[in-house]
């Protein structure tokens, strides 16, 4: 895929990316010195959400070598979900290319791998744009503060 005329690479997430996957996080939900920690015990399988199952997948976005988006996911029984979108972020500066559904693609493609079709993710109400993305790529209200695909597999086929 190409943002602009720089080629985007998606590729499973390595430890020597923490530090990048973090600073995107913390750009939209607090500080590097909180995320850092939280993004390297994930992608390591020591920390994880409600009702996670240990398989996870952590995928990023590069661009010329550096790290531009994020996106993790996990097997979980939360909802009666098979899987949970944890974490998705494409650093201010490269949104609007197209990246977040290429992330969310590989993401899917992981979830359809491990079986898990119905995938939930949390998203708050007054996000209005993540909520528009998603619905983009075929999930739909599940509650107030969550939406699920019923089918993961549609989020492949509309990126």
């Amino acid at each position: 895929m190409k943002a602009g005329e720089a080629m985007v690479a998606i590729r499973r997430a390595e430890e020597r990316d923490v530090t990048a996957m973090a600073a995107i996080r913390a750009e939209a939900w607090g500080t590097q010195e909180y995320w850092e920690p939280r993004v390297g015990a994930y992608l390591a399988g020591a920390v994880s959400a409600r009702d996670a199952q240990a398989e996870c997948a952590v995928f990023v976005a590069e661009i010329d070598g550096a790290v531009a988006g994020v996106a993790s996911g996990h097997r979980t029984t939360r909802h009666r979900c098979q899987g949970e979108l944890q974490w998705m972020n494409v650093a201010r500066a490269h949104q609007g290319r197209g990246i977040a559904g290429n992330l969310l693609a590989a993401m899917a493609g992981w979830f359809v791998e491990q079986g898990a079709m119905r995938v939930c993710v949390d998203v708050e109400p007054g996000n209005a744009a993540a909520r528009a993305f998603y619905a983009r790529h075929g999930a739909v209200e599940l509650k107030p503060s969550w939406m699920v695909w019923e089918d993961v597999r549609v989020a492949i086929a509309v990126t």
